[in-house]
């Protein structure tokens, strides 16, 4: 009776409700309507903070690669300079620096700096350090450099094995004394020392150098600052020992 009179009083409330439908029924559809309604609006503004969050993300990381550009750049155009005030240590490892790690230079060969500034003064545990570190390959590439190679040489000396031996023999026999004298300091540091079982691997390396230095010792027309060395180093050294020139002995 009371529905009738408010469908007649308002008219768009639509349809009479069937008089069978319980009234519990009729209280419960609606809530039910109104949380389905409620959870697909949930989930829109999920979805929509989802979008957000990955369009923030892509944007940081857009910010974090341009910033690495920039400081890639920046290394490049101020890399090739000394600070104004710089020391001379200072100076004298970013003169290493440069020469070890060129422009195009990849991070596989760059060098240790700071080893090689502290090995430039001389000491044996630095530069034993700094021969284990670079290995005999390593020395005789930093050879080549002019702002290296005095280091190189010395250190040759506390490579281990025999593998820098030729290189040493041949310097030893070249036309720059002071060249030639660190190559034999270092070659009679080599043969001073105990004889290791993995030398073996550089036999053919050390047969080649024993035959340079034989042809050193030799040479009748070398300086003996340079022959006396040389003999030392074979009369230590396992190389052959036939051959090795007396002329020089003291009587």
């Amino acid at each position: 009776m009371l529905t009738s009179l408010l469908r007649a009083a308002m008219p768009s409330l639509g349809p009479a409700v069937p008089a069978h439908v319980p009234q519990r029924t009729l209280t419960r559809a609606p809530r039910a309507r109104l949380g389905l309604a409620s959870l697909a609006t949930a989930g829109k503004h999920a979805l929509m903070l989802t979008r957000r969050l990955v369009l923030g993300m892509r944007s940081c990381y857009a910010v974090v690669l341009a910033a690495l550009v920039g400081v890639c750049s920046a290394c490049g155009k101020t890399g090739s300079g000394t600070a104004p005030n710089a020391t001379p240590a200072e100076a004298s490892a970013a003169s290493v620096a440069r020469v070890s790690a060129p422009a195009d230079a990849g991070f596989a060969i760059l060098r240790d700096v700071a080893m090689w500034a502290h090995a430039k003064e001389g000491d044996e545990e630095d530069l034993a350090t700094l021969a284990t570190h670079e290995g005999a390959a390593g020395l005789i590439e930093a050879a080549a450099e002019p702002a290296l190679r005095t280091t190189a040489l010395r250190a040759m000396g506390f490579a281990p094995g025999y593998a820098q031996t030729p290189f040493l023999a041949r310097v030893a026999a070249g036309k720059d004394d002071a060249d030639a004298k660190l190559a034999l300091d270092a070659l009679v540091e080599i043969a001073e020392r105990v004889r290791r079982q993995d030398a073996d691997e550089d036999a053919d390396e050390l047969g080649d150098a024993c035959n340079q230095i034989v042809a050193l010792a030799k040479d009748t027309g070398r300086p003996k600052e340079r022959r006396i060395p040389a003999i030392r180093a074979l009369r230590m050294l396992p190389c052959p020992k036939a051959g090795i020139p007396t002329d020089l002995d003291a009587r």
